[in-house]
């Protein structure tokens, strides 16, 4: 996939214009080709808080039953300029795209899976450093309602071309939790995608869902948006794994909007991204009783007991949480954190080797490779480096020191070529994932070139 720069998403004004006028005079036809979910009424809408449900739609765009002349295609914005981050967030306003029909499925029966969680505000009576520090991590922020991603206000009516065809333009706009992604192609009726959910925390970029429910089977189905968010740069791109080359002679679902994820696909997608999916059992998906990003007890395990021992004042011994002991030995603790960001195990032998450059973004996978980790001398594991509570440390010195404490010292191993130099740049060096993401490769070793 080929990066751009927001310079290459320009579109001439006039050309522009001309997309615009064939837009406006398709726009009786809007309605053609597209199905309807039976709306249950503006009275069963406020019936159920918003706080309770997401809206879901039909897998295909849909549009008013009456469609007014007032909706208006979006007047030209010229050449789009780089997003100054520090610029001041434009507000928010209504696209004159009428969101697609909504239908709110049944409430679910009393809670299961998540009785015994009591959410961090309550760990932090206890732990207030661990609180602050996961409140300002990637983990705490990693399953957001599209809205309300702060990235979006950048975006506010800018337009982004697809990539692989630059006749195809998207703009985006914020509706309270979700964001209307307007799609235009010249000659055909413009298409709203509501986009529910931003997934990842941001530090690299992110992808959108779209939250589908299909009534024929009565499951919740899910769109991977066609284009992605790149944090650097403030650029939208094709979304990894959508692009022509990944999904040519395969069985990918896609459609020019973005990718179908199964019930099964869209459960693997955001377990990784939330604390459960589901009240009812592991596997499933349920919007009214998700729990969104990693908490506290995703890694640590619900805390209930644990809370109401230490209200008791029990001895230490009955406070023991189930998981994320500090005395986890440096396989458990790999296992654990490798759930989401994989073990070595989940990857195909023919993946595994050297040269393979993507398994940086697996940082499990290479400790797991490497001889610190294999040899079992240096009890070498994920926490040796990283506080799990905290953003990831930009401590350079702290991180060599963590390599020294094996490394230094009588009878101890040395490096040949540089023993005081940088042992992170030759041997954990920053690779390119995706073709525009970097990530610091895990799979400790001797660069070939040695």
């Amino acid at each position: 996939m080929r990066r751009f720069s927001p310079s290459s998403h320009t579109i001439s004004i006039p050309k522009f214009l001309t997309i615009l006028i064939g837009i406006s005079a398709s726009m009786a036809l809007f309605r053609a080709g597209f199905g309807t979910i039976p709306d249950r009424g503006a009275a069963d809408d406020t019936a159920v808080s918003l706080s309770r449900r997401i809206e879901l739609t039909s897998f295909r765009p849909q549009i008013p039953d009456t469609p007014s002349p007032a909706i208006k295609a979006p007047a030209p914005l010229g050449p789009i300029p780089p997003v100054d981050p520090n610029a001041p967030a434009a507000q928010p306003r209504r696209s004159g795209m009428e969101v697609p029909k909504l239908q709110v499925a049944e409430e679910t029966g009393r809670a299961s899976l998540v009785k015994d969680l009591v959410g961090d505000k309550t760990c932090a009576e206890c732990h207030p450093g661990e609180h602050a520090l996961h409140f300002g991590s990637g983990h705490a922020r990693t399953l957001r309602p599209a809205g309300r991603h702060p990235a979006m206000r950048k975006l506010t009516d800018k337009l982004f071309c697809d990539e692989e065809d630059v006749k195809v333009l998207w703009r985006y706009v914020i509706d309270g939790d979700r964001v209307e992604a307007l799609l235009h192609k010249p000659g055909q009726p413009v298409q709203c995608v509501p986009l529910d959910w931003a997934v990842g925390s941001g530090e690299h970029g992110m992808t959108f869902i779209s939250i589908l429910f299909d009534p024929k089977i009565g499951q919740y189905k899910g769109l991977e948006h066609r284009l992605s968010y790149l944090t650097d740069g403030h650029q939208m791109i094709v979304t990894p794994g959508q692009a022509q080359r990944d999904v040519a002679g395969t069985s990918i679902e896609m459609n020019e909007t973005g990718r179908v994820v199964d019930r099964k696909g869209l459960v693997k997608c955001l377990e990784c991204h939330s604390t459960v999916t589901s009240d009812k059992k592991p596997g499933e998906f349920d919007p009214h009783t998700i729990v969104p990003n990693i908490s506290c007890e995703r890694c640590h395990g619900p805390g209930r007991s644990h809370v109401e021992a230490a209200r008791q004042g029990l001895d230490e011994s009955k406070l023991t949480m189930p998981l994320g002991t500090a005395s986890a030995t440096p396989l458990r603790q790999i296992h654990e954190c490798g759930t989401c960001h994989r073990r070595i195990n989940t990857v195909p032998p023919s993946q595994l080797h050297e040269d393979n450059h993507e398994l940086a973004r697996f940082q499990p996978v290479g400790i797991e490779a490497s001889l610190c980790f294999k040899e079992g001398k240096s009890g070498l594991k994920c926490t040796t480096c990283h506080d799990p509570h905290g953003k990831v440390s930009r401590d350079r010195p702290a991180y060599l020191q963590a390599c020294m404490n094996c490394h230094e010292g009588p009878g101890k191993s040395k490096c040949r070529v540089e023993p005081r130099g940088d042992c992170i740049s030759c041997h954990m060096p920053q690779r390119t994932v995706s073709e525009v993401f970097r990530f610091t490769d895990h799979w400790i070793r001797i660069p070939k070139s040695e």
